[in-house]
């Protein structure tokens, strides 16, 4: 009830402003105008076909004609903005009033024009925070990858390049440190799955990927490198054929969902473009890539079509681990009809990656080999329909099929000691073989998993008086299935399980799919007040998991964006809103539990007289209370021509984990009573029953996320006499995770009963951490050289556990048949528990000191220099004064660690045809 009682009241407020700040008027009526906007897109005095124009207050989207032109028809009174793109210019914006016919001259962004753009732009998509990059800034940055073009947002740490493990997107996420990585994978984790990948217009999903060993032992993890349960692995996504991406770190439009964190909005190259190649070269990685831009024909489209080659390996003396990638790409995009009003945009993509691994020449006796290989066929088409209708100016559509070949292998030796392993799938007492004392263990995952999406939306406008309102109505369909023959072992010889918690094939087939329908509408208003703009966004958001079946979940996100020009070139903005993430397959179906435990192991050399009893247990892991992740974001902040600083909270209650389960049963136990020569052993009529204690992991929405902090982007400008330009972002990042629910565990002490369970609080970290990225742009346009020089330090760089205590606060007693409730302890009775007690977990003292590093200085530099307009060559040091100091650790004082990144460079070849 709360949750639609906010959703009513944003929507209704923003209807509620337009009829209150009415002109005279003060009936609801429409504006019925015949005015339109007219232009003319040129580069060197020629008409330029296929640009993109956007009328920004609407929301609505032309393309120019073959002679230039564009038209947006009937568009109500008032000041809009026009935003021009196309491939390889730069951007260009211009303030126009309907009316008025417009000329756009757009230049090629390239290094010989000055204020090229190479740094990420300061944005506001439907009024939502947010960065776009552009073509020229992802090429001067040299990015393998997605991942590295995230190094421009605010409060990002630089790194160097790395394939050796899954590269998942953070945003505003604090605790990853200068290596990319994290120290706390659960926040990790839950803000990479949050995250939503978006390429022309598809999400890109794992939702059903289950890529994992075994979820009841392992959670969502495996040996090999997945991103089962988490993030998408953008280390598969090249950069090189990307033209722009905007990256949303705020609240929002309504039209984005299954998400909890930010968005990655990524658009190919599509247009007209000579034959390109590019070789790059460092330490660790040799790429190469080569894309060109086809005119079909006249009136008849263009075709774009790259292969890209990357080989990596993170340590060239040791390359028994490597990882290769191949992605080709063909995009067509047309303009049709008699009136050139449907745009369309189509893609088909491959891709493969392989993380090899080979085995070891120093570890030869373990024989360690964990191998993914990966293919991945996407297919989208998107596209924009302008019926200039009153309600149904633009229809906007996207259909896109994903389907994924996931080979995932991992293998060792299994050495030194006797086992046995049930295969039973029920309850029971059986008898099993004994496995060999050496045996070589391995495993196949194989994945196949299928995403589908549509998405249809209707975009119109009004006018209420003085306010007027674009707006955005759709709804979306997914559905996501894996059709994989799923897990199983080689041979005979099943996996030795070390903790009671057998190994069973499984076929994903057989697993439910998950589908999920969307419903949104979103209202952009604008209107002078006191003679300045005050601009609204606000919309409402339903998502239906698993539509009209018993289990299904759904969740209502309010969202709205508002900003207000105090002053001239000054303004304010704040946003609120929710968003719903739904759990993916392997938190929704995980594996069965299945618990094997010895009720007899009598093992002899001669095999006649050997004899194993398993009793195996089954339990069902999956939650029928697991809920849809969801996240509450609000911000506020003040925009001053190019300077803009935003405060930030955000909270995630009930992020999704694999959580640790305790479970009871009794286990059969069997004693020999006689054995004969060459015989089986007779067993004693008398059985005894033996309560056993297991934990397991099982999904739910354990973990609490909040993040809060400051961000600046501030860009001073070019100083013309010393040709340079210079930008300071940064960010003040504060997280804090911790789990929902409480750590129950209870050590097994010799000669002392085991017959209770302590109940601890919910543990977690907290960090803190303030950086700054200052860049100094050195731009000679007539030598086609481009210098860039980064410093980047972190401040303040701080984490600390939290609530890691030695003494429960509760107990549950292990009863026969399970555990009895949850009985909490007096103040007496936990300061009598002692420490030999097994309710007595020791803390290193270490855990109790918050870990303070002092600041740390990292230096970059970036050249790029074209040799007229076919040659490029480019290269960069990161860390270049090799600055990597030893600084003492707070939390352990007889340590030292080396801070900053190890000094790395590359080169790159650019050559045009």
């Amino acid at each position: 009830m709360k949750k639609l009682f906010l959703s009513a009241a944003l929507w209704g407020s923003t209807l509620l402003t337009g009829y209150l700040l009415a002109s005279t008027n003060t009936a609801y009526f429409f504006q019925q105008q015949s005015i339109d906007i007219k232009g003319l897109v040129l580069s060197n005095g020629k008409p330029l076909a296929g640009s993109t124009v956007s009328l920004v207050e609407l929301g609505l989207t032309a393309s120019s004609e073959n002679n230039g032109q564009f038209v947006f028809s009937k568009v109500p009174l008032g000041n809009y903005t026009l935003i021009v793109q196309h491939a390889g210019m730069k951007a260009y914006q211009l303030k126009v009033i309907p009316g008025q016919d417009v000329k756009i001259e757009l230049e090629e962004n390239t290094i010989a024009i000055d204020d090229v753009q190479v740094i990420g732009q300061r944005s506001k998509v439907k009024g939502a925070t947010s960065t776009f990059i552009s073509r020229q800034a992802i090429e001067h940055l040299q990015a393998t990858s997605i991942a590295e073009v995230l190094q421009l947002l605010p409060g990002q740490a630089i790194y160097n390049p790395s394939f050796s493990q899954i590269n998942t997107p953070l945003i505003r996420q604090g605790g990853s440190s200068p290596t990319g990585t994290t120290h706390d994978s659960k926040s990790r984790s839950v803000a990479s799955l949050g995250t939503s990948i978006i390429v022309n217009g598809a999400q890109l999903s794992n939702n059903a990927d289950m890529q994992a060993v075994n979820t009841a032992s392992g959670g969502v993890l495996s040996s090999f490198g997945n991103a089962s349960g988490r993030g998408t692995d953008l280390r598969q996504l090249t950069a090189d054929n990307v033209e722009s991406i905007e990256v949303i770190r705020g609240i929002p439009s309504v039209e984005y969902g299954d998400l909890t964190s930010g968005v990655i909005d990524v658009k190919t190259k599509a247009a007209v473009q000579p034959l390109q190649a590019k070789f790059r070269l460092n330490p660790t990685l040799k790429q190469g890539w080569v894309g060109q831009g086809f005119a079909v024909g006249k009136d008849q489209g263009a075709l774009f079509v790259d292969v890209d080659y990357t080989y990596a390996a993170n340590n060239q003396i040791q390359t028994s681990e490597s990882y290769k990638r191949f992605n080709t790409s063909l995009q067509y995009t047309n303009t049709l009809g008699a009136n050139r009003n449907l745009y369309t945009n189509t893609t088909l993509a491959f891709g493969g990656y392989y993380d090899d691994s080979k085995i070891d020449p120093d570890l030869t006796v373990n024989q360690v080999i964990n191998q993914s290989e990966n293919y991945d066929l996407r297919f989208s088409t998107n596209g924009r329909w302008n019926l200039d209708k009153r309600f149904a100016r633009n229809i906007n559509y996207v259909l896109s099929a994903q389907l994924g070949f996931q080979n995932g292998f991992q293998q060792m030796m299994n050495n030194g000691s006797l086992f046995a392993v049930s295969n039973a799938l029920v309850d029971g007492t059986y008898e099993v073989d004994f496995l060999p004392s050496s045996y070589l263990q391995q495993i196949y995952i194989k994945g196949k998993p299928l995403n589908l999406q549509a998405r249809l939306s209707d975009n119109f406008y009004f006018s209420t008086g003085a306010a007027r309102h674009a707006i955005t109505v759709g709804g979306t369909y997914t559905l996501d299935k894996n059709f994989g023959q799923g897990k199983y072992f080689a041979g005979d010889m099943p996996p030795k399980n070390n903790s009671g918690l057998g190994f069973r094939p499984r076929r994903f087939e057989d697993i439910p799919a998950l589908n999920q329908l969307a419903f949104y509408a979103e209202d952009k208003l604008a209107v002078d007040v006191f003679g300045r703009s005050l601009d609204i966004v606000a919309g409402l958001r339903y998502d239906w998991m698993q539509p009209f079946r018993d289990d299904a979940k759904n969740a209502f996100s309010p969202r709205i964006n508002a900003s207000y020009e105090l002053f001239k070139d000054f303004s304010i903005h704040g946003g609120y809103g929710w968003s719903a993430k739904a759990p993916s397959l392997i938190y929704m179906y995980p594996d069965p539990v299945y618990l094997d435990v010895f009720s007899l192991s009598h093992y002899k050399q001669d095999p006649a007289e050997r004899l194993a009893l398993v009793t195996t247990r089954v339990f069902d892991a999956q939650n029928q209370n697991l809920e849809m992740a969801k996240s509450k974001k609000r911000e506020v902040g003040v925009d001053y021509k190019k300077f803009s600083i935003s405060v930030y909270d955000e909270r995630i209650a009930n992020g999704l984990d694999m959580y640790q389960y305790y479970n009871f049963t009794n286990v059969p136990i069997y004693t020999v009573a006689t054995q004969q020569p060459g015989q089986r052993p007779e067993l004693s009529e008398v059985v005894k029953d033996s309560l056993y204690v297991t934990d397991y992991r099982v999904p739910s929405n354990n973990v609490n996320i909040v993040n809060r902090g400051i961000e600046f982007d501030f860009d001073f400008g070019k100083v013309k006499p010393l040709r340079t330009s210079f930008t300071l972002n940064g960010a003040y990042a504060y997280t804090k995770s911790f789990d929902n629910n409480p750590f129950v565990y209870a050590r097994r002490m010799p000669n002392q009963p085991y017959n209770k369970l302590g109940v601890y609080e919910g543990r977690g970290k907290e960090y803190t951490r303030f950086l700054t990225t200052l860049r100094a742009i050195h731009q000679i346009p007539e030598l086609r050289l481009l210098i860039t020089l980064t410093a980047q330090t972190i401040w303040t760089d701080k984490d600390k556990y939290l609530n890691y205590t030695s003494r429960p606060y509760a107990v549950m007693d292990i009863v026969e048949g399970g555990a009895g409730e949850e009985r909490m302890l007096s103040e007496q009775e936990i300061a009598a528990i002692s420490e030999t007690s097994g309710l007595f977990l020791p803390v290193a003292e270490s855990y109790y000191r918050t870990e303070s590093w002092k600041p740390l200085w990292l230096f970059n530099t970036k050249v790029t220099k074209e040799f007229g307009k076919n040659y490029g060559f480019s290269f960069y040091v990161n860390n270049i004064t090799n600055n990597r100091p030893y600084q003492r650790s707070k939390r352990n004082p007889d340590q030292l660690e080396k801070r900053n990144i190890p000094i790395f460079f590359g080169s790159e070849l650019s050559i045009k045809f």
